[in-house]
């Protein structure tokens, strides 16, 4: 177990330096300077400024010199500072990881509630109303954009019924209830595009633990068909959604940027739009590489989590590598 878990971590770095580099060279060479936003525009920008802010930013270095010196400052921790606030980009992140963090948080949440008791009903009787209407709600759900849904329930819940503020964040510490009040419209719409994955493919390993020789021994010994579902069925169907339910967290994690912004939600999803639109370099690759960093440490763990849960994977790997 321990190897196994050393050779991910190995490949999890490697794909994160990788990512480093790519997010790096992808910036520079995109269209935009930060340093005609700086300046005030692009039209009659002297070329002198330019030259002499692009020297205070270190622009002017080679590629691979500011490369090395990004990834030196991010093994010392230390991640720049921002062009346009001149912040350190710590604190900025800082800021802005605990909204983004507690928004995962509620969606994921939101999002294993509605998925299982919705796959559980639907195993219940295969082919049935509730089967076919669990089918027509996630296939619903995962085609309608995120940003199309976040606006259909704002137009419901914030502009038509007025029962939910549209916009805006307070902590949960400096106001209870108007951060629940504020949290609940980006939330559920988080929950809803990431309960779609995890539901269906719930479903689809009920239906096939449902098909499994044990399940039918437990019913020929007189177990209900449904408690069959939920004591048998759903615990060995949970295993192979771990990995639905990791990479959903990943993604939450990394900052859902179009919500973010949707919603007035302060987390690294705005933070990363507002850098895009600056060309804030420092501020921008380290955004992206978080949400690259979260993903690859949720499939890390979901690896190991897989090893720890089901003992059979970890004497597959002793045969395999006697």
């Amino acid at each position: 177990m321990a190897n196994f878990i050393l050779r991910r971590l190995g490949i999890s770095v490697l794909l994160l330096a990788i990512v480093s580099v790519l997010v790096f060279v992808v910036l520079r060479v995109l269209p935009g300077d930060p340093t005609i936003t700086l300046l005030g525009g692009a039209q009659g920008t002297d070329k002198t400024a330019v030259t002499q802010v692009r020297a205070q930013l270190g622009l002017d270095r080679p590629l691979p010199v500011q490369y090395w010196h990004w990834v030196a400052g991010l093994l010392h921790g230390d991640l720049g500072i921002s062009y346009f606030s001149q912040t350190s980009v710590n604190s900025l992140v800082a800021a802005r990881v605990g909204p983004t963090l507690e928004l995962a948080l509620v969606a994921i949440v939101a999002a294993v509630v509605i998925a299982v008791p919705l796959a559980v009903l639907a195993a219940w009787r295969p082919g049935g109303v509730m089967d076919r209407a669990v089918a027509a709600f996630t296939t619903m759900t995962m085609a309608v954009p995120t940003f199309l849904m976040a606006i259909i329930l704002v137009v419901v819940f914030a502009v038509r019924l007025r029962v939910l503020p549209s916009r805006g964040y307070v902590s949960f510490a400096a106001d209870p209830i108007g951060n629940i009040r504020l949290i609940i419209l980006p939330g559920l719409t988080l929950a809803l595009a990431a309960a779609a994955p995890i539901l269906r493919y719930l479903r689809a390993s009920l239906a096939d633990v449902a098909e499994s020789g044990y399940l039918r021994t437990a019913e020929g010994k007189g177990v209900a068909w449904r408690r069959a579902v939920v004591t048998h069925a759903l615990p060995n169907a949970l295993l192979p959604t771990l990995t639905v339910v990791g990479m959903t967290v990943g993604h939450l994690l990394g900052g859902v940027v179009i919500i973010e912004y949707i919603f007035g939600w302060p987390g690294l999803g705005a933070l990363i739009v507002n850098s895009v639109l600056k060309r804030d370099y420092a501020v921008l690759q380290t955004g992206v590489l978080f949400a690259a960093g979260a993903f690859i440490l949720c499939a890390l763990l979901v690896d190991v989590l897989y090893g720890v849960i089901d003992p059979r994977l970890r004497v597959r790997r002793k045969v395999a590598n006697p």
